[in-house]
């Protein structure tokens, strides 16, 4: 029982440290839309969107390393702090000259987001490291410091005059960093160590960080291309009522990252634990996950017409509210499983099958738009591949692999068990 009750404190702690997160995202974009028009707020949210989409990576590569790998080890730990460096300049670099460049940004709105890509891809490895160690209450500390910081400074610029898109990208980029310095005094002393790049065995991180990379960032990915094809296809102001209805819906996404990091965290710790139980665990978050969307759908939409302008100074379409409902359903059938695969499968494997989900959703997402004109009805075209991956990856990986493993431990066991039979 004891032990029953501490894993749910934990993933209670995984829950909240998701929320602390997602509740700074929320309140910068909700407060964008309630002082920027529905161009601006587009155009904030493919910039947002391309942040996600380098930390994801990172994450992936180094926040997954150093969960599964053994960080204790001195030459991987070098890897890893290699790699961090090596994508965080990269992201820095490239994401706001490409911005530029494709003139969606003046030179101003560029620094900073290159700014604000460094700070976030730091004080996101850094929250992997505490997950890793399961201290999410720090993680809360962390998420506080960026929402205060981010705060103050919009406060300083609404004082000073009107609040723009570069307004926001300098509350990120400083929130951000706060964090990241909270974070760096929140881990535990042992953690805190950087060591010697001498001897960095790189290519053995890179050997697992590469295809998590690849793997993580194919939703955010996903959602860049989302709200690309609707301004292109569109306008800005489409993308940014589509983002109206995300910010609405974004509670319940944050329970499903939220249990969802719980799982991988738990996942990679239980080694010796087989992967018959692992799945059943597996199955009843997805159970929970969906259980708990359900729940969540139900009240956004009845809340709608008083929430929705309460919260964001106007109404989202109920369509575009619903797709994205719909969109976090698909996402919580397949993630507890994609967590499980990424611990006990072939992350080359696992890659593929979401690459292909990836085409499918952004596939319809394109088909749709296209033939009705109706950017609101992209959520709902990308559930599809989602739900479709998920089913893929517990049918063509994990059962198999189950039923693999269980055939070795009855060949192993059989002949002792029969042994001990004679001799008694």
């Amino acid at each position: 029982m004891t032990r029953l009750t501490a894993s749910y404190r934990t993933a209670a702690g995984a829950v909240a440290a998701q929320s602390s997160q997602a509740l700074g995202a929320f309140l910068i974009m909700a407060v964008a839309a309630r002082s920027l028009d529905l161009g601006s707020l587009g155009l904030l949210s493919v910039l947002y969107g391309l942040l996600v989409l380098s930390a994801a990576t990172t994450s992936g590569f180094v926040g997954d390393s150093l969960t599964v790998l053994d960080r204790r080890s001195r030459s991987l730990r070098a890897g890893m702090q290699l790699w961090l460096i090596v994508l965080c300049l990269t992201c820095a670099g490239i994401v706001p000259s490409v911005v530029w460049i494709m003139d969606l940004a003046t030179a101003p709105q560029a620094l900073l987001l290159g700014l604000a890509v460094a700070a976030y891809l730091l004080e996101d490895v850094l929250r992997r490291l505490l997950m890793a160690c399961m201290l999410f209450r720090r993680i809360v500390v962390m998420d506080l410091s960026v929402i205060v910081a981010s705060l103050v400074v919009l406060l300083i610029a609404d004082q000073s005059g009107e609040l723009r898109v570069t307004s926001f990208l300098a509350a990120i980029a400083t929130g951000q960093t706060a964090g990241a310095a909270v974070g760096i005094v929140m881990i535990p002393p042992t953690e805190r160590t950087f060591v010697s790049l001498r001897g960095a065995q790189w290519r053995a991180v890179a050997a697992y960080g590469t295809w998590r990379a690849a793997q993580q960032s194919l939703r955010p990915a996903l959602l860049t291309a989302m709200r690309s094809a609707v301004v292109l296809l569109v306008t800005f102001e489409a993308s940014g009522a589509l983002e109206l209805a995300r910010v609405y819906s974004a509670p319940a996404m944050l329970v499903v990252t939220g249990i969802s990091s719980y799982l991988f965290a738990s996942f990679a710790r239980s080694r010796t634990v087989s992967l018959a139980q692992l799945l059943q665990r597996a199955d009843r978050g997805v159970f929970a996950l969906l259980s708990i969307t359900a729940a969540c759908t139900g009240v956004a939409v009845l809340a709608l017409p008083a929430a929705g302008p309460l919260v964001l100074g106007s109404l989202p379409e109920l369509s575009a509210v619903a797709g994205w409902l719909l969109y976090t359903a698909a996402v919580s059938a397949a993630t507890p499983y994609g967590v499980l695969a990424a611990v006990r499968c072939s992350p080359a494997r696992i890659f593929l099958i979401r690459l292909m989900d990836t085409a499918v959703s952004l596939g319809s997402v394109l088909t749709v738009v296209l033939l009705t004109g109706n950017a609101l009805l992209a959520p709902l075209a990308a559930a599809s591949g989602a739900a479709l991956g998920g089913l893929a990856i517990r049918q063509l990986l994990l059962v198999p692999l189950r039923r693999h493993t269980t055939d070795i431990t009855t060949v192993s066991t059989t002949p002792h068990e029969r042994e001990l039979e004679n001799h008694a």
